[in-house]
């Protein structure tokens, strides 16, 4: 059986322009690695469409691979450069990104 698995993604909360066939619109980047993110507080999108994400003075290209009430799920047409997910990474500055932060999270005994 060929399962395919996609890679770790890191937890952010980074403020971001998104490009969409509508225009543009302020979204947050609540996790990213090298082949997609997942962005919140997009509007008026669907499955399917080609958006860039326009972050640290660069343009990142990708399609719309899944759509819920308030947040979607993007796989870059491009592998985002290493670098640039790294920096994003550092973005966890915000209490939004403890949300999704398992790092947050306290062993309990």
């Amino acid at each position: 059986m060929n399962q395919q698995f996609r890679r770790h993604r890191y937890p952010t909360a980074f403020v971001l322009t998104v490009i969409t066939p509508r225009g543009r619109q302020r979204a947050t980047l609540i996790d990213v690695n090298q082949g997609g993110a997942r962005l919140e507080g997009v509007e008026n999108i669907m499955r399917g469409e080609r958006i860039t994400l326009e972050v640290l003075s660069e343009k990142v290209t990708g399609t719309v691979r899944w759509v819920t009430a308030h947040r979607i799920g993007i796989a870059f047409t491009m592998p985002a450069r290493t670098a640039l997910v790294d920096q994003l990474r550092q973005g966890v500055r915000s209490s939004a990104a403890a949300r999704y932060n398992s790092m947050a999270l306290r062993e309990m005994r």
